[in-house]
């Protein structure tokens, strides 16, 4: 079966539990990997297409796992009953796709004890949402795989944490000032991930820090007009990676 590194990694968040709901399942691996290493006792495998559907079935049964893994048709999570499930697998999709997955069934999502989600895309809007909406991050992780980064976290929902701000956890010397800064970077690179100088994501802001500042120094050489603006918010962005190394990472 082949298992990459960002499905096995997905897999690894999951805490033991009965059940667990893997919404998207595409070829059904994460669901496969979960009941071959003893995490779940049973798997729901969803997705809204057919194609994939099929194709996970056929995963399924050539594992011999169909007692184990149940394939179901479904928008998001619109074919889970209440209870049936310990938590959600939302990975490999959109962060707006995600949100609206656990906002559409918000009250059945936010009774499970977990979730695992690896959003592909506005991670910040994902971060942002979990953090107003009461989820509290358990764990983050982030990958490197075929030259492209995959940040991923389990969370659950805690009625106190609703509407909390960031946390200065981790950060040496925080001052009011930095407040906004602090919120927006902990938005878009992970709390959990800065707090534990997590060694991939300094790869990463290394990396996105000397990408930015390569097109930023391009605009100002070409001395575009038009490009002014677009220096102005390179400019903001190098800034928020050099917070983040130098009060995470020194």
């Amino acid at each position: 079966m082949p298992v990459s590194d960002r499905m096995r990694a997905v897999a690894a968040l999951v805490q033991p539990c009965g059940c667990m709901a893997d919404i998207g399942c595409d070829h059904g691996y994460v669901a496969i990997e979960l009941i071959k290493s003893s995490t779940c006792e049973r798997v729901i495998a969803m997705d809204i297409n057919r194609g994939p559907l099929k194709r996970a079935m056929e995963n399924i049964r050539a594992y011999g796992l169909q007692s184990y893994i149940e394939t179901r048709l479904s928008d998001g999570a619109a074919a889970l009953v209440s209870g049936e499930a310990d938590g959600i697998i939302c990975a490999g999709m959109g962060g707006r796709l995600v949100i609206s997955v656990l906002d559409r069934r918000k009250e059945l999502i936010r009774g499970m004890k977990q979730l695992i989600l690896q959003p592909q895309s506005e991670l910040g809007e994902v971060r942002r949402y979990l953090r107003t909406n009461g989820y509290v991050t358990e764990k983050e992780d982030m990958i490197l795989e075929d030259g492209k980064y995959y940040p991923m976290m389990r969370v659950r929902y805690s009625e106190s944490a609703a509407g909390c701000e960031a946390q200065n956890c981790g950060m040496k010397d925080f001052c009011a000032a930095d407040a906004e800064r602090l919120s927006r970077v902990q938005d878009t690179y992970g709390a959990f991930l800065l707090r534990t100088a997590h060694p991939v994501l300094r790869e990463y802001l290394l990396y996105r820090w000397e990408k930015l500042c390569g097109i930023r120094d391009g605009l100002r050489k070409a001395e575009r007009m038009s490009g002014h603006e677009r220096i102005f918010e390179l400019t903001g962005q190098i800034e928020d990676i050099t917070f983040c190394l130098d009060n995470y990472f020194s």
